[in-house]
């Protein structure tokens, strides 16, 4: 369905009428006179405005401080006020263009301001742990917030009253990355249930060292079952809504690869999940294993110097490449001739495409070509080329999930704000960002790990050019809900 909505205002009952629902029930969220297109705009400027403001807290940003030592308190918050608010607008998202029941959405709408307030504000002054908690509870709020906006918008998936959507493999798309995110945001709880309070009220450690572990050794297990299953949810989530937006009509032999790239990816999601879970919560004798190692294609981790993380590859193959081909599909292939892809959505989803081709370039490729000869690339070990490791360690973090999936939901958002002009400028302008943040990261993971290095100055050029593309989608979208009065 599209996002930019006609809604009819009804006199004497004070709502309005979504009239693209079928049944007519959708009922227009915003605040006062304020439609939530119009309020999206206003939290992406706060979006943008803030992840500028990631230069005053490191310089190249990252989560790590160097090699060798774990993430940087300070930086991590920071980071979780820019991943929760990306988190909650793609749901946001997903809520209007799956067409959820009203009550879900308004649920979903305003969960998301307060998770962008709180996520935004909080990381901005949660700097320190030593002295006090305020901060950090403070900034937990927009943690429930996003607690309660998964919650909603899965129970909205499943209590759909669409029946073409329910028996799709939209359907099971959509649903698989909700569960995963919703078990991922659960695990992140635990976790920072563990970092406030520790072993408190005893329960933790003991659980902790029945399965083998230190306190420690089980949160930071936790903490990587929650960062990847989050960041693939969110992903997951996006791609969702790409494939209901643009890939109902396609037609002949490109359907099915298009239903099996689906299956590939709901299969990749599952795998992912069970994999993170009994890593995060099972013994430490069930830790994720290696394959393709240079002792044979499968080992324990622990028994082998270099190979592939099992669930890096699935991530990387199932998910990555999966949801690569589902774009292709649609873009490349034949739809029904009274529902062709108009040029601006053909426009908009090659853009889209590019980008995910990006990512999928610089964290499946590089990514596996590192964890593969990890014996040069690790970068906690002293290894000849642990700084290259590095600097992969932070650009497919920051760049690659963070940066490049925002950019996609602008350029879905610019499709349906901007007029086909205006889209066309800023789609343009948002590729070339990618490509330049794309060469400058493999120039940092391939030529030049230095922070200020020739790789740095590529990826800032590119890092400017999208702030210009999102002044420039802020002067010119109009986000207007159009209102006919009887």
């Amino acid at each position: 369905m599209n996002l930019r909505q006609e809604t009819q205002s009804v006199k004497g009952n004070n709502r309005e009428v979504d009239l693209a629902s079928p049944n007519g029930n959708s009922i227009e969220v915003g605040i006062g006179k304020y439609s939530w297109p119009q309020v999206v705009n206003w939290l992406l400027i706060v979006l943008v405005l803030y992840a500028m403001g990631s230069v005053f807290i490191a310089n190249p940003f990252s989560i790590f401080t160097d090699r060798t030592t774990p993430v940087d308190y300070s930086r991590i918050m920071y980071f979780h006020g820019l991943s929760v608010g990306l988190a909650g607008l793609t749901c946001l998202i997903v809520s209007q263009v799956f067409n959820l029941d009203p009550k879900f959405k308004k649920i979903i709408f305003y969960c998301t301001i307060g998770t962008i307030f709180f996520g935004v504000t909080g990381g901005a002054i949660n700097r320190s742990m030593e002295f006090t908690k305020l901060t950090l509870w403070y900034q937990i709020f927009s943690f429930f917030a996003l607690d309660a906006i998964i919650v909603t918008m899965l129970i909205g998936i499943i209590k759909t009253k669409d029946n073409a959507l329910k028996n799709s493999t939209y359907y099971y798309l959509v649903l698989a990355s909700s569960c995963s995110a919703l078990i991922a945001a659960l695990i992140g709880d635990l976790a920072g249930f563990i970092l406030d309070f520790g072993d408190w009220p005893g329960i933790m450690g003991w659980y902790a060292g029945k399965i083998g572990y230190t306190l420690e050794e089980w949160q930071s297990n936790l903490l990587r079952s929650h960062s990847d299953m989050m960041v693939v949810s969110v992903i997951g989530l996006i791609l969702s809504v790409i494939n209901w937006k643009y890939g109902r009509n396609v037609l002949g032999n490109v359907k099915k690869l298009k239903t099996v790239s689906e299956w590939f990816v709901i299969t990749g999601l599952i795998l992912m999940v069970l994999i993170l879970v009994i890593s995060g919560f099972g013994s430490s004798e069930f830790q994720i294993p290696h394959i393709f190692t240079e002792k044979g294609f499968f080992k324990p981790r622990g028994q082998s110097v270099a190979g592939i993380d099992l669930v890096d590859f699935i991530i990387g193959t199932f998910f990555l490449i999966g949801g690569l081909l589902l774009i292709a599909s649609i873009l490349f292939g034949n739809n029904k001739s009274n529902n062709l892809l108009d040029k601006t959505s053909k426009y908009t989803l090659s853009g889209v495409f590019l980008t995910w081709l990006c990512i999928v370039i610089t964290v499946a490729g590089m990514g596996f070509l590192q964890e593969y000869r990890a014996d040069l690339y690790n970068s906690a070990n002293d290894v000849p080329l642990g700084d290259f490791g590095f600097a992969f360690r932070m650009l497919h973090l920051d760049v690659s999930l963070m940066l490049f999936p925002a950019i996609m939901v602008v350029m879905i958002l610019a499709q349906q704000f901007l007029n086909e002009k205006d889209n066309k400028v800023i789609q343009r302008i948002l590729r070339f960002g990618v490509i330049i943040c794309t060469i400058g990261s493999l120039i940092y993971m391939v030529f030049n790990p230095q922070p200020f290095g020739p790789g740095y100055w590529v990826v800032g050029f590119g890092f400017i050019t999208i702030i210009s593309a999102m002044i420039y989608y802020f002067i010119r979208s109009n986000p207007i809900v159009k209102v006919k009065q009887e």
